[in-house]
């Protein structure tokens, strides 16, 4: 699960990546970012500058694995003809010696209070454009300066190979990078290992030895190579050349005997050549095997090189869509072992990750304040400084959000909902009326009664942002909470006599003589259970009534309701009384699941008989255009979601709206509802 905090060793923390600020680079205006010295998992959905935050920061450092990052006009956001990227670095001091003429002050107060300064390191790349064209192409001017406005001195290639990052692409070919080649990402990785580089002479001996042995007189390769030169090269070449030119094969390039003598730069170029020809596999046959396995094969190296090179390079992990290829058990296994190897860990020194992810199995095994969520230019971290979140409440989200409820993180709108009969039917209620969740981007959670739901609340609630003005800076979730009032009527209490037909309840000091004769009022008790939540994007909704299935029944669905428990409507007029009589027979009989299975087919199967009514009536001309055909069933759909609309509980209506859109009474929709029974 999520890693342990960073504890402080020798009075500084290891370096890390702690503020992105981007003016006008692709779809951010204005970004600012805070990030954690561990783990940093970005998500949202497509186009929400997921990769754009990765590029800014591959831009500024590079990556150590030789990619080309070219700037063009497309980074550049709409019409604006320059854009900046600042990165600030913090807790520089174990390697302020790398960056004394670049560092810059800033002050801060410590845990007591008092006033102090410390070093920081503000990188700081400006691209302009230009106007002109070199060779066919916009020409950009770009530099990169240290400094908190990019007013200092240019930023050194040695400074710059330090703090390159490594990428990891989304949908890499992992075997690939794992073969042989020339600068392969393999031998690199291979000649930073302390093993190989403590056994240099060694190997190349072992190999000089092969080569001697392979090319001794007799060998089939001397005989390949004797041939080569006498029948074929030598009677192309001068004669005067012939002594000196010939044929000749080797692996190493170096003679057993020459190896002590060889300077440490040939060593290494030898080195170099022989790790090159090799591969990395996941089986000693070398059989195929599938993508997930060669990528998680590529990871671990790349982890291992982050980690060993931890003391001459600055150790950050990019990482884009992990979860390509990767079974979702694996998906978890990945990272909880990328949290184990982060700074966040035991070990100050460890690697700082941010990895983009659409996966909810990466999201549930992240901790709550690890995840930063981006849209519309902006980004969200869920760290606790930033909501309203309190400690306590993220080991609570850490265990609650399993891999189900972790979508909450991917979407543009969540309903919360306490019980089974809401969780199955809203989803159903809210495409009858015209409002389909998954059109709107919206995810359904079933909460405990604990009191979670305050805890998801406070979760997107931005602290310090309740200021209209401060809107901009809102969660843009759209967040509705559905809570029962649980408050029951006079009626709804077990009597002795027979004047209360329908009472099921034992009488509870917290109903005694209904509700309305509590020492609070209606309005007084909503607001106590609301607790001062509703507010920013997050809007609260007690129940009109006892409960959801109770208001159902009370406010308009009576018959459906009636017809939902007994399978017909044989019997409904012998069910009398008040409304709220009548309401608390259908709450005493429902069984919630198969309560609400049944009264969703009923909706739906009363939305069919509608449309083919409107169809019917048509007849056989008109029915046969199908532009008339599809005004026809809209129009049918458009009635009857209106009419559905005013016998439910005005709750529930605000609830879908919030996070779906209004339902219009004076806009008939134009198309028919993808998915609604016609």
């Amino acid at each position: 699960m999520g890693a342990l905090r960073c504890t402080k060793r020798g009075g500084m923390y290891g370096l890390y990546l702690s503020n992105v600020n981007i003016q006008g680079f692709r779809l951010f205006k204005h970004l600012h970012l805070s990030l954690n010295r561990g783990l940093n998992v970005l998500v949202g959905e497509n186009d929400s500058g997921k990769t754009a935050l990765i590029d800014a920061i591959r831009y500024t450092l590079g990556t150590n694995s030789f990619d080309r990052n070219f700037i063009s006009e497309q980074d550049f956001h709409e019409a604006l003809d320059e854009f900046t990227i600042q990165l600030k670095f913090s807790e520089v001091d174990a390697h302020a010696y790398r960056f004394v003429e670049h560092l810059s002050n800033e002050k801060y107060r410590d845990e007591e209070g008092a006033e102090k300064q410390r070093s920081v390191l503000y990188l700081h790349l400006r691209a302009q454009k230009t106007g002109e064209e070199r060779r066919g192409y916009p020409h950009i001017r770009s530099e990169l300066r240290s400094g908190l406005d990019g007013n200092g001195l240019p930023i050194e290639a040695e400074i710059r190979d330090f703090l390159a990052t490594t990428y990891l692409r989304p949908l890499r070919d992992a075997e690939a990078e794992l073969s042989s080649g020339r600068a392969s990402r393999l031998s690199q990785i291979l000649s930073s290992s302390k093993e190989i580089r403590s056994q240099t002479d060694k190997i190349l001996s072992v190999i000089a030895q092969a080569n001697e042995s392979l090319l001794a007189d007799g060998a089939a390769l001397k005989k390949a190579a004797e041939n080569i030169q006498v029948n074929y090269l030598h009677h192309l070449i001068f004669e005067g050349d012939q002594e000196e030119l010939g044929a000749f094969v080797d692996i190493a390039g170096v003679k057993k005997s020459d190896v002590a003598a060889l300077p440490d730069n040939l060593k290494r170029r030898h080195l170099r050549e022989i790790l090159e020809g090799l591969s990395l596999a996941l089986t000693d046959d070398r059989r195929m095997h599938g993508l997930g396995y060669h990528n998680l094969l590529f990871m671990g190296v790349e982890l291992l090189l982050l980690e060993q090179e931890s003391d001459k390079e600055f150790p950050l992990l990019l990482i884009e869509e992990p979860e390509a290829h990767l079974h979702p058990q694996l998906q978890m296994k990945l990272l909880q072992f990328i949290n184990k190897k982060t700074k966040a860990g035991d070990s100050c020194n460890g690697v700082q990750c941010i990895l983009t992810t659409h996966s909810p199995n990466i999201a549930s095994q992240s901790l709550p304040s690890e995840v930063i969520v981006l849209g519309f230019g902006m980004a969200w971290a869920l760290r606790p400084e930033e909501t309203e979140l309190k400690h306590d409440d993220y080991k609570f989200l850490q265990k609650f959000l399993d891999a189900t409820k972790a979508n909450v993180f991917f979407a543009k709108g969540i309903l919360f909902v306490e019980g089974d009969g809401e969780n199955i039917l809203l989803p159903a209620i809210a495409r009858l009326l015209g409002r389909p969740l998954e059109n709107y981007g919206v995810s359904m959670v079933k909460y405990d009664n604990s009191g979670s739901w305050k805890r998801f609340a406070r979760l997107f609630l931005r602290r310090g942002k309740d200021d209209k003005a401060e809107s901009a800076y809102w969660n843009p979730t759209k967040v509705c909470v559905l809570r029962d009032l649980d408050l029951w009527p006079d009626c709804a209490e077990e009597k002795d006599d027979a004047s209360n037909p329908y009472g099921f309840k034992k009488l509870s000091r917290g109903n005694r003589g209904y509700w309305l004769r509590n020492c609070e009022d209606l309005e007084h008790h909503k607001v106590r259970l609301i607790d001062g939540l509703s507010r920013q994007n997050i809007l609260v909704k007690i129940s009109n009534d006892w409960t959801f299935e109770y208001c159902l029944a009370k406010y308009g669905l009576f018959d459906e309701c009636y017809e939902a428990i007994n399978g017909s409507k044989e019997g409904i007029k012998d069910v009398f009384g008040t409304d709220d009589q009548k309401s608390t027979y259908i709450l005493s009989k429902a069984s919630k699941t198969d309560f609400a299975y049944n009264l969703s087919e009923i909706l739906a199967e009363q939305l069919k008989n509608k449309v083919s009514d409107a169809v019917a009536a048509l007849g056989e001309e008109q029915g046969g255009d199908r532009t008339v055909l599809a005004t026809a069933k809209a129009k049918a759909q458009y009635e009857f979601a209106l009419e559905l609309k005013s016998k439910l509980p005005p709750y529930i209506v605000e609830a879908i709206e919030h996070v779906t859109a209004p339902i219009d009474d004076a806009k008939q929709e134009e198309e028919p509802v993808d998915g609604v029974p016609t």
